[in-house]
């Protein structure tokens, strides 16, 4: 199955009542050491990719964020150091 394929509803109560549409599971938890993402069973880059299709800012956010974190204590300790 491709990832980027939805889903099927296994049971009446995977359906939104008032579209009948399936719903869908997304959680990102962010921390100074990483992240994590699970999206509709999948979890770690799967379900980065998942996101990614439905909503690229989260996505993009979720991963700069630890990226500039890292960044600013890097340079902070450089700083620290020169002085």
């Amino acid at each position: 199955m491709d990832i980027f394929e939805p889903k099927q509803p296994e049971a009446e109560t995977d359906l939104w009542p008032e579209t009948g549409r399936p719903v869908q599971l997304v959680s990102v938890s962010i921390s100074a050491f990483g992240f994590r993402a699970r999206a509709d069973g999948d979890t770690g880059w799967a379900a980065l990719r998942r996101i990614r299709r439905t909503n690229p800012w989260l996505a993009w956010g979720t991963v700069a964020y630890p990226v500039v974190l890292v960044g600013l204590v890097v340079g902070a300790l450089v700083i620290a150091a020169a002085g």
